[in-house]
């Protein structure tokens, strides 16, 4: 009951974020753009989303062997692309896939912790280069023109900027914006190390023996990756290749949808329009990515229906390639693939 009760309040959020993302912009704008939305843009972007998701499978297979686990280039590509299709029809589903992915990892012989570690080492890698790559153009577009938006106001008559609120201050929270990303990129660095704590083997609930088990295996895994650090880092470029791949998709479909956005004004605000599409209040990635893009395009001068639109269309691009990798649970008996 209660897995039924979260299913419906994520579908629920997910549409009431794109109502609301809808109604700020208006939905005649919308439709106008829409209608009028060049398909060889889109076709592109799609290409490049399944090139990004290609490298993707890469990465993920240089951390796992980092580690020493047993890996099959086929079966992880195939592991791969379940995941990617239950991310898009599930909504909330990013967990679910990496899940997948873990269990996917074990089923070649391998420690499920440790499998896990993998996949969640994959995601944080990906997340904290993007917020470097957004972080470093967004410091380039300021050193080079100041504050984008001081020198592109005024948006377009396609494209007219967002909330007035926003262009007033759009200063101030562009700045904001490049400190959360100097905060996020600065963790790996912070003295945050979990440590073991004395078993509880004997402690009267079972809740607390269970979380003590968690917690220092927890810990153990995090010491693990702490003495691997040196590979993973020379592994970080794999990172670096799709989250460029990933922003560009974004940018063909800013130009798919008839905007003049330069690649570097997207790939600067791209961070926290992709965290928001993994966010489990999304339906694969609608309503909160949607959100996400009506603010942070106007930051760098454009407009807050073209980031609506754009990442509409974004979304698209992974229904796409979801649907397009459906048939890989068709080929999840076959172990033997690689």
């Amino acid at each position: 009951m209660r897995a039924a009760a979260r299913f419906v309040l994520r579908i629920v959020a997910a549409f009431a974020l794109m109502a609301a993302a809808v109604w700020m912009v208006g939905l005649d704008r919308i439709r106008s753009q829409i209608e009028h939305a060049d398909l060889r843009w889109f076709a592109g972007a799609v290409v490049v989303m399944a090139v990004s998701q290609a490298v993707s499978v890469l990465r993920w297979e240089t951390i796992a062997r980092i580690f020493g686990l047993r890996v099959r280039t086929g079966a992880m590509a195939i592991a791969y692309a379940q995941g990617m299709t239950l991310n898009v029809l599930l909504p909330g589903a990013t967990l679910g896939g990496d899940a997948l992915r873990s269990v996917r990892l074990q089923q070649l012989g391998n420690p499920l912790g440790v499998s896990a570690l993998s996949v969640l080492l994959d995601r944080l890698s990906g997340l904290w280069i993007l917020c470097a790559l957004s972080l470093l153009t967004g410091l380039g577009l300021f050193l080079l023109v100041g504050f984008p938006v001081a020198h592109s106001a005024a948006g377009s008559a396609m494209h007219p900027p967002g909330p007035p609120w926003l262009a007033r201050h759009a200063a101030t929270f562009f700045g904001i914006y490049l400190l959360g990303l100097v905060a996020v990129c600065a963790l790996p660095w912070l003295p945050l190390r979990p440590r073991p704590v004395p078993s509880a083997a004997d402690h009267p609930l079972p809740l607390v023996r269970l979380a003590v088990r968690i917690w220092n295996r927890v810990s153990e895994l995090h010491e693990l990756a702490l003495s691997q650090r040196g590979a993973l880092g020379r592994s970080i470029w794999s990172s670096a290749v799709v989250q460029i791949l990933c922003a560009v998709t974004l940018w063909l479909c800013t130009r798919a949808m008839g905007g003049q956005a330069a690649y570097w004004q997207v790939q600067a605000v791209a961070a926290p329009i992709f965290v928001a599409g993994a966010l489990p209040v999304s339906y694969g990635g609608f309503g909160a990515r949607e959100m996400a893009a009506l603010a942070a395009f106007p930051l760098v001068g454009l407009g807050a229906d073209l980031g609506l639109t754009a990442s509409v269309l974004y979304g698209f691009v992974s229904v796409v390639l979801g649907l397009l990798a459906a048939p890989a649970f068709a080929l999840a008996h076959r172990r033997d693939i690689g």
